[in-house]
């Protein structure tokens, strides 16, 4: 029985398209190899579920992808009726060579910003990566304070201040301070790994 409630569906549909989207991404089906691929590959399996999850007469489900909102962009909005949810993605390769400090920093600053859109009924976090880095490491040296290791536990209220801050001369060095506790509590089926979190 499919619910009527705009609540329960929204967050159905956004859970099934993820399930759905890393199945075929771990069976080689669907090939993801940066950020605006997993983007466009999600959007399009919500936009279809959307639809069809559209019961009621004169329902309709709306998407849209990098919604300005407060200044900055989100990465997938979407909705019906007065529900709608907000979902930030992030996708570290392997192959990009990036500073994973760096990317794990930019994931809690995510989550952080996710925590404080007022506007959204349902809002998630959702990384995926082919490195097992990320969800494997516990991170020394400057990086140890925004890890995104396995079971890692940030709580509310208390500053997540990365050690490179008054360090190195970059933007991204501001003090994080979650509303609610967030778990990093990893999924991985070889190679991929996925930290999926409901804000």
């Amino acid at each position: 029985m499919v619910s009527l409630d705009e609540h329960t569906r929204l967050n159905q549909i956004i859970d099934l398209a993820w399930d759905l989207l890393f199945e075929n991404i771990v069976s080689g089906k669907i090939i993801i190899n940066k950020e605006s691929s997993l983007q466009l590959h999600l959007s399009k399996i919500i936009f279809d579920l959307g639809n069809l999850y559209c019961i009621l007469p004169n329902e309709t489900f709306k998407i849209e992808m990098e919604t300005n909102y407060g200044n900055k962009s989100i990465d997938i909005v979407c909705g019906f009726g007065k529900t709608k949810a907000a979902i930030e993605l992030k996708c570290f390769m392997k192959a990009s060579n990036r500073a994973k400090e760096l990317d794990c920093y930019d994931a809690l600053i995510d989550i952080e910003r996710l925590q404080h859109f007022d506007s959204f009924q349902i809002k998630k976090f959702i990384c995926l990566t082919d490195n097992k880095y990320y969800s494997q490491t516990l991170q020394r040296g400057h990086g140890k304070t925004v890890t995104l290791n396995n079971g890692t536990i940030y709580l509310a209220n208390e500053q997540i201040i990365p050690g490179w801050a008054e360090k190195w001369k970059v933007k991204r060095d501001k003090p994080i301070v979650f509303k609610n506790n967030v778990t990093c509590d990893w999924n991985s089926r070889d190679p991929w790994h996925v930290l999926k979190v409901d804000i």
